[in-house]
């Protein structure tokens, strides 16, 4: 399901989490490319690159071996174009998902310095996977939880999260943070949690009160959650002070998935 891979990598822990995570999204079937951009640090005859050949040749074989050993073919890019932003959402354009390492500095650094993770949140049309390490003992038992607000898309969402557990032999838990949901919406819910248990054998369904930032957070680190599942609406400037998924992506302590409503609402 998702075949045609970009990995951003430039050699930190979370990007070359980024390759192993989307390596295992994307199975045998898929493709990686490997994305490093060097780009300038300044202009003018004496400019340099912020990642050196060398260094960018470590970073690239590394990643070619993550790549080898989960037995996912890839090839490798390099770009010194710049801002790596936009760069990398270039790259990205029409493939099926793109994978960024989770963002070193804060939330509002990465708001307001313009950085890869901020900008990608905020501009993506693929699905998106924002990685982190985790341990290694959480690989051997996968537990996927997907957040459903009830909303359109919703349907779609949680049946990509299905998927995703049948082919990865995980649990998958659908978490839905009750608040002032109409009825229709508690409906709902309850018939995603019918299918979704339907299809994957021991699905777990939790209903949480509380806001779902706080909700989905504290969800994820109290199952050990290997990865979540959710939409997200691309909020910017400062009405993305209250996003949900922005607020899950810099807070969380593991791989979130990000999937843009078109995407879920295609066909």
């Amino acid at each position: 399901m998702f075949a045609d891979v970009l990995c951003a990598v430039d050699g930190t822990p979370e990007s070359l989490a980024a390759v192993e995570q989307a390596a295992v999204l994307a199975g045998p079937n898929g493709h990686l490319t490997l994305l490093a951009v060097t780009s300038f640090r300044s202009e003018g005859a004496h400019r340099s690159p912020a990642i050196g050949p060398a260094r960018a040749k470590r970073i690239l074989d590394r990643a070619v071996q993550i790549a080898h050993e989960a037995q996912v073919p890839s090839t490798v890019e390099v770009d010194p174009a710049t801002p790596p932003s936009e760069v990398i959402l270039d790259w990205a354009a029409e493939r099926d998902l793109l994978a960024i390492g989770a963002p070193a500095t804060s939330w509002f650094g990465g708001m307001f310095m313009g950085g890869v993770a901020a900008a990608a949140e905020d501009s993506f049309t693929m699905p998106l996977l924002v990685a982190r390490s985790i341990p290694r003992e959480r690989h051997s038992g996968r537990r996927i939880l997907v957040a459903s607000d009830g909303l359109d898309g919703s349907d779609e969402l949680v049946e990509l999260a299905g998927r995703l557990a049948r082919g990865q032999g995980a649990e998958v838990i659908l978490l839905h943070a009750t608040g002032s949901e109409s009825g229709a919406r508690r409906e709902r819910i309850e018939e995603q949690a019918r299918r979704l248990q339907l299809a994957v054998d021991g699905a777990e369904v939790r209903l949480q009160a509380g806001s779902a930032r706080t909700v989905i957070v504290e969800a994820a680190a109290a199952v050990e959650a290997s990865l979540v599942v959710m939409s997200s609406r691309r909020l910017k400037g400062l009405r993305a002070i209250g996003s949900v998924s922005r607020r899950v992506v810099h807070q969380g302590h593991c791989p979130v998935l990000l999937v843009p409503p078109e995407r879920l609402l295609r066909g």
